[in-house]
């Protein structure tokens, strides 16, 4: 079949997060860069996913392992066992 399984979307999660004064500087410099290149204005809360995208999707060793990890079976982690750590089963 040429049609893959059809998947719903993973759940969009909001994430709070505090930068440094020099990596906000950074990001703003980057809206303006944006702004130049596109003629569009853009927010820099809008800017951090496509950037984390773009990232991500950049990492050839991250995607490797990733394709990798898809074809391993999941690993369940059950609680603290009586010896106090937790056990982790294929």
């Amino acid at each position: 079949m040429k049609l893959v399984r059809i998947t719903k979307p993973l759940r969009a999660v909001q994430v709070r997060v505090m930068l440094a004064g020099d990596l906000n500087a950074n990001l703003e410099c980057y809206a303006q860069y944006y702004e130049h290149v596109h003629g569009d204005t853009v927010d820099t809360r809008a800017l951090i996913p496509e950037i984390l995208r773009a990232f991500l999707d950049g990492d050839r060793e991250f995607q490797l392992w990733s394709r990798s990890a898809e074809s391993q079976p999941p690993h369940v982690v059950n609680p603290a066992s009586s010896n106090g750590g937790a056990k982790v089963q294929p």
